[in-house]
């Protein structure tokens, strides 16, 4: 926990960064680099970033799990599954991946499975399918609004594609799709990550939530009315938050504007982790507070009960969590008891102890 904040970060990442699992397109590279640069330039100063060799690894699971649960005071998180297929050729979290992040972590991870609804309605039917009888009991479901080499996208308000997947979702027992916008997945047109689609599908689905993932880095002012008139559409703040770390003023600005018409109660933390790192952005979270400017042109103060609401209690309450119930499970698990040995771990420390660890085992078989 956070001081007294019960932490949930529902979209954690164990990228595979292998250089060999980049698709052979100009796009690909293009996302690749970006996302190496994002963590060295992304993370504070005093964060003792990975070099880009040391990046480009299959990054397991365990070392999620102990990044954020030992590392920092993130209590709950959520492994997606991503369909980046056209980038990288297992999607760049496979399905496997998130199967076992919840069954190594019960207690401590929830899974969103994940589909590429540009490779059509039958096979995103067989496919949601299957990766359900694996993980009956995912929350989520993790979309992204474009591909490439072709160029393609399509949209969440299309009732021949969308609508049935979504109504199979919710029969399915999903509680809520999160949809990439707001941050174009390289160089792209930029039109598929609007956020205009979005309404039609909440419209539809009145009983399902929606996410609009990376809320606020584009497009805030229609993001905020669509919080504000859509009580199932909520901003989810992966990689906003990290604007705490790069431009402070800008995400505090962003964060009013959003509570301004939605309120606090429409907001979900996140930060992306492990390209980010969660400790640092949690702390800056947790010691904000909006100038006399901010609440002057946006009308609302932070309040600690704002932060409680944000920093879990939201995403609580849309996934049916009991949170009273979700500390006593973990109150004694093994990221429980190694902290109470440790304390908090020093961010990344399990990351670099994996990679010290690989090389000695790839030594020894030399030897």
């Amino acid at each position: 926990m956070l001081d007294d904040f019960f932490v949930i970060n529902p979209v954690a990442h164990a990228y595979n960064m292998a250089p060999d699992n980049l698709q052979p397109n100009r796009w690909a590279k293009t996302l690749y680099d970006f996302l190496l640069a994002l963590h060295v330039g992304w993370n504070p100063a005093g964060v003792q970033t990975l070099s880009a060799e040391e990046q480009a690894h299959d990054w397991p699971i365990e070392v999620l799990a102990k990044s954020l649960f030992l590392e920092s005071d993130v209590d709950l998180a959520a492994s997606h599954t991503l369909r980046l297929d056209s980038y990288f050729k297992d999607g760049q979290v496979r399905h496997g991946k998130t199967l076992e992040a919840v069954t190594k972590y019960p207690d401590r991870m929830l899974a969103y499975v994940g589909l590429d609804p540009t490779k059509g309605l039958k096979t995103c039917l067989r496919e949601l399918d299957e990766q359900l009888a694996d993980l009956p009991n995912a929350v989520g479901l993790k979309l992204y609004p474009a591909q490439i080499d072709p160029l393609r996208s399509w949209r969440m308000d299309d009732t021949s594609l969308a609508f049935p997947l979504f109504e199979r979702a919710q029969e399915a027992g999903i509680k809520t799709i999160a949809v990439h916008k707001a941050v174009p997945l390289g160089a792209v047109p930029m039109n598929p990550f609007r956020i205009d689609d979005v309404t039609g599908a909440a419209d539809a689905f009145p009983d399902l939530v929606f996410e609009i993932i990376h809320a606020g880095m584009a497009f805030t002012t229609e993001t905020a009315w669509a919080i504000g008139c859509y009580s199932n559409i909520y901003a989810n703040l992966e990689a906003t938050t990290g604007l705490l770390n790069r431009a402070p003023r800008l995400f505090e600005q962003t964060l009013a504007e959003l509570m301004m018409y939605g309120g606090a109660e429409k907001i979900i933390y996140s930060d992306g982790s492990l390209v980010l790192h969660s400790q640092p952005i949690l702390e800056r979270f947790r010691d904000l507070e909006f100038s006399d400017e901010t609440i002057e042109t946006f009308g609302v103060p932070l309040t600690k009960e704002d932060k409680a609401m944000i920093l879990g209690g939201n995403y609580a309450r849309i996934i049916g969590l009991d949170i009273e119930e979700a500390k006593s499970r973990i109150a004694d698990d093994e990221f429980a008891r190694t902290r109470a040995q440790t304390g908090r771990q020093e961010a990344y420390s399990n990351w670099r102890a994996y990679l010290a660890n690989a090389e000695s085992l790839q030594e020894a078989s030399l030897a």
